[in-house]
């Protein structure tokens, strides 16, 4: 991600509302988290209300999903899942590792870039009792709400303090900026290095 493509997130989060952001969040992820939050220590949000969608965010789809493959599975996810990847022996090894490795299973489905569409649906067919799943998903979606929250709201919190001391303060916001994409760089290759662990 460019510096004129976070420049442009970052004025289109001040100008957006609650609700475009936190669509926003669902769909593009921690840039437009640590966007929201860095305009909420500039004043333009309230950080927890910032925080509560962020974690809102990370949860709701893949609770959708979940549901999805929990009562469906006789229907949509037999008929079509191959579609996705989710043959019958797929769903009854995931069922197997969801059972006997619950927490470690759903991590790998939560941070691989390529398996949480189909991974939750696959969970949730193998009839994982919802109750236990949401208290997994909030545990593991916690870090990630409040890494990239503080993250947001830090740097811009930062970049007011030295925007008064320097007459450049613009240079401080592309020190952020570029401290924002090597970070969201690491995140992207640390889970691409998690999803190699395939189910």
């Amino acid at each position: 991600m460019s510096l004129i493509n976070f420049s442009t997130i970052l004025s289109w989060v001040i100008a957006s509302g609650y609700t475009m952001v936190f669509i926003a969040m669902i769909i593009g992820g921690p840039i437009f988290i640590s966007a929201a939050a860095f305009a909420a220590a500039l004043g333009y949000f309230n950080v927890y209300v910032i925080f509560a969608l962020t974690l809102f965010g990370e949860m709701a789809v893949d609770i959708v999903l979940f549901l999805i493959g929990s009562l469906s599975r006789e229907t949509i996810v037999e008929r079509f899942g191959h579609y996705f990847g989710l043959t019958t022996k797929r769903i009854l090894k995931l069922e197997e590792l969801v059972v006997k490795h619950t927490w470690k299973t759903l991590f790998i489905i939560k941070y691989s870039p390529i398996i949480p569409m189909p991974g939750f649906v696959a969970a949730g067919a193998a009839k994982l009792p919802f109750k236990k799943f949401f208290y997994v998903l909030l545990v593991l979606s916690l870090p990630k709400a409040i890494f990239f929250t503080l993250m947001g709201y830090y740097f811009g919190m930062a970049y007011n303090v030295f925007s008064k001391y320097f007459y450049y303060g613009q240079y401080g916001i592309v020190l952020v900026v570029i401290i924002f994409i090597a970070v969201n760089y690491l995140f992207v290759r640390l889970s691409r290095k998690i999803s190699r662990n395939e189910i």
